[in-house]
């Protein structure tokens, strides 16, 4: 049996719960990239957001100093009052972008409103054909800076859409004045289009943005499911293996006391008993403990390993020893296929007892490792090396006609005979087949 062998593989595959402590490290460094990514992203759009309008602002206050050079101011209070209202405004605004993760919807609409005012009043407070010559004179620069922050912290095309209409149409409001003193409306279309187009650019690339980070979040949740999964598969092959190690520990026990005692009252030793009948049932008893021990982390007691042991207690009273070996079998089969094995078990047994001519067969039993669906078709196997047979020229007998190869097709089986003269007999059980 490859007790130590198996053994020797479970200490050397390393200790499940250290690779469950690397998972566990490596899951949270992911989610906390992902956290980090987010926090990048809003970052970016802060940043954009606050240069943006401290360019705008000083784009203003140059205006303001060249309209107070020319004196293009009609209403200086009111125009002082507008600009005041528009950088305390943009103050909190910026402070507001700095501090907090995410701006409330609230705020840009105050944005705006604070925008469409000024633009609108700004007009009422200057001579406009002074004015009108200043570089970005009617507050050009901060349509355009309220439109950005709306595409970028809203991130929404009907909110940004419904940001720059409210400021082109506010714009084209103040820009009336100059239309009739003949003004060409080429520049009012320029502004309002680099406003939108402007504004169009920061909508695509901050919805591309959050994309890639919604992207990103997906992913990592399948590689934190993943991690999640494998951490759980190693906790339960730390199991099996300390499961299978208590196994060898106690059939240690039972091959050192019970087995040593029971082989000598069954043997034909000083020890053996007088009376057959018990050297016989010390005999089975024997088989049936050493069917019971482990060969390896997967075979451990299923409903075919105790039906397949039940199959040679028969042959066992006849003076057949028989030796399990069972690895990999599936935790439950359908009742009517364990039957089938079990019962074309005990009629190649019981075969071995009576025509072999040999004390010793060997019964094991495990699943595929190879072929179009691994693991999947479970292989018992009775094998002896006693006189064997010519399938050719020797016409098979009653039960394994029926009793093996019938009942093994009628549960979607197969049966296969290997005999050759003085080579012994091997007969394989399949199913599926």
């Amino acid at each position: 049996m490859s007790t130590q062998l198996e053994l020797d593989g479970l200490t050397s595959s390393g200790s499940p719960s250290t690779h469950a402590a690397t998972t566990d490290a490596e899951t949270s460094a992911e989610t906390d990239g992902v956290v980090s990514l987010h926090r990048q992203v809003r970052g970016i759009v802060a940043g954009v957001v606050v240069l943006a309008r401290l360019s705008t602002l000083a784009m203003v206050a140059l205006s303001a100093v060249g309209a107070v050079h020319v004196d293009a101011y009609i209403r200086a209070a009111l125009a002082i009052t507008v600009y005041a209202v528009l950088f305390i405004w943009s103050a909190v605004l910026i402070t507001l972008a700095l501090r907090r993760p995410m701006m409330h919807g609230g705020v840009l609409v105050a944005d705006v409103a604070v925008a469409v005012t000024a633009i609108v009043v700004l007009p009422t407070t200057v001579d406009n054909i002074k004015f009108s010559n200043i570089s970005n004179s009617y507050l050009e620069p901060i349509t355009v800076s309220v439109a950005v922050t709306v595409a970028l912290v809203s991130g929404s095309a009907r909110h940004t859409a419904a940001g720059c209409t409210a400021l082109a149409a506010a714009y084209a409001i103040g820009q009336v004045p100059l239309f009739a003193s003949g003004t060409d409306i080429t520049s009012l279309v320029s502004t309002i289009g680099w406003q939108v187009g402007t504004a169009v650019c920061c909508l695509v690339f901050i919805q591309r943005l959050r994309q890639t980070a919604h992207q990103v979040d997906v992913a990592t949740a399948h590689v934190v499911t993943a991690r999640e999964r494998l951490a759980a598969q190693r906790a339960h092959n730390e199991e099996r293996a300390r499961h299978f190690r208590e196994e060898v520990r106690r059939y240690r026990a039972l091959h050192d006391g019970p087995l040593r005692i029971l082989t000598g009252i069954a043997g034909p030793g000083p020890a053996a008993h007088p009376d057959p009948l018990v050297r016989r049932q010390c005999a089975v008893s024997v088989d049936i403990l050493r069917g019971a021990a482990p060969d390896e982390t997967g075979g451990t007691l299923t409903d075919l390993s105790l039906a397949l042991m039940e199959a040679g207690t028969n042959a066992a009273a006849l003076g057949l020893r028989v030796e399990y070996h069972f690895a990999k079998l599936p935790d439950s089969l359908p009742a009517e296929v364990v039957a089938a094995l079990c019962l074309a078990s005990a009629e190649a047994l019981s075969n071995a007892a009576a025509h072999s001519g040999t004390s010793r067969a060997r019964l094991t039993a495990t699943t595929s490792t190879d072929g179009e669906a691994p693991g999947t078709v479970v292989i018992v196997a009775i094998v002896d090396q006693g006189e064997g047979f010519d399938p050719a020229t020797t016409e098979l007998g009653y039960g394994i006609l029926h009793s093996i190869i019938e009942r093994m097709t009628e549960v979607g089986g197969a049966a296969v005979v290997d005999s050759h003269p003085g080579e012994g007999t091997r007969i394989d059980l399949r199913w599926p087949a």
